[in-house]
């Protein structure tokens, strides 16, 4: 990512500024630079992730979201500034609530909610209100995972269609694009994988795949065991699944909705005995 440089609260048109272009630049002036820097690397690394925030549109947008937050704040004032920041975490927990549950939460509510709480001799038990909290937020969360899945399931349904798949098992589709007379995989045998991962475009998908499996592992994703038990040693698959499926709620966090479908090309073999025997040690 270009340098940014240092965004000073009273500027109303911020500019990307090396530090060797700061007159009489400062100790502290280069320690906030610094700070700068660190926080756009890591602005990049998420637009890597989620394309819609690598434009320059999108790119200006966040320095200017700094910037008015850098103003909003008050130097004398701390109880302003807590509430500043619970409202900036609230405005962005609103947001991804409608576009996870597809309902508008209620800023006014929230607020009046809050002012009573504040004004009560005696507040409310704490315990009593997570439990209600949680919930409710369990009722929502069942809602989401039926609306998930069927949404999951339908899709990979029409993207394995298109590419003349075959069910394999529920959440897999896929068929065997190099084929070998090799012994079939099946649970317990340890495998040697090459897994690719790309979209149904065929864009790569950027996620840490495991390189050695022990088959049928709980901590092996259910869509990757399936894969390799529809391999013969040597071969060579294509197969569909969710990001549902295969990432579960970390999909989010890679960009990702949960019915997107994943194609995933898999290559495994069968470790050698004396390399199985290594592992059990």
């Amino acid at each position: 990512m270009a340098a940014c440089g240092i965004i000073f609260a009273a500027c109303s048109n911020p500019e990307a500024k090396p530090l060797s272009e700061i007159s009489d630049a400062t100790k502290a002036d280069s320690l906030i630079y610094y700070f700068a820097q660190m926080r756009g690397a890591e602005y990049d690394r998420e637009a890597q992730r989620d394309t819609t925030l690598a434009t320059d549109e999108a790119k200006k947008a966040y320095v200017m979201g700094v910037q008015a937050g850098l103003n909003a704040a008050k130097a004398d004032n701390e109880a302003y500034n807590r509430g500043l920041f619970l409202g900036m975490q609230m405005a962005m927990n609103f947001q991804q609530f409608s576009k996870d549950y597809g309902i508008t939460l209620n800023k006014k509510v929230f607020i009046e909610s809050l002012a009573e709480a504040l004004s009560t001799d005696s507040l409310a038990n704490p315990s009593e209100m997570q439990r209600e909290f949680y919930r409710i937020m369990g009722e929502f969360n069942s809602s989401k995972e039926e609306r998930d899945n069927l949404a999951a399931t339908e899709s990979l349904e029409k993207a394995a269609s298109g590419m003349n798949l075959k069910k394999i098992a529920d959440n897999l589709w896929g068929e065997i694009t190099q084929k070998t007379e090799g012994e079939a995989i099946k649970d317990g045998d340890n495998v040697e994988t090459s897994i690719v991962l790309t979209n149904a475009d065929g864009k790569s998908i950027e996620a840490p795949m495991p390189s050695k499996i022990k088959v049928g592992a709980r901590n092996i994703p259910a869509p990757i065991g399936d894969a390799l038990k529809a391999l013969k040693n040597g071969e060579t698959g294509k197969f569909a699944t969710s990001a549902k499926a295969l990432f579960g709620q970390r999909a989010s966090q890679m960009g990702l909705e949960p019915s997107d479908v994943v194609v995933m090309t898999v290559k495994a073999t069968i470790a050698p005995a004396d390399d199985t025997a290594k592992d059990k040690k």
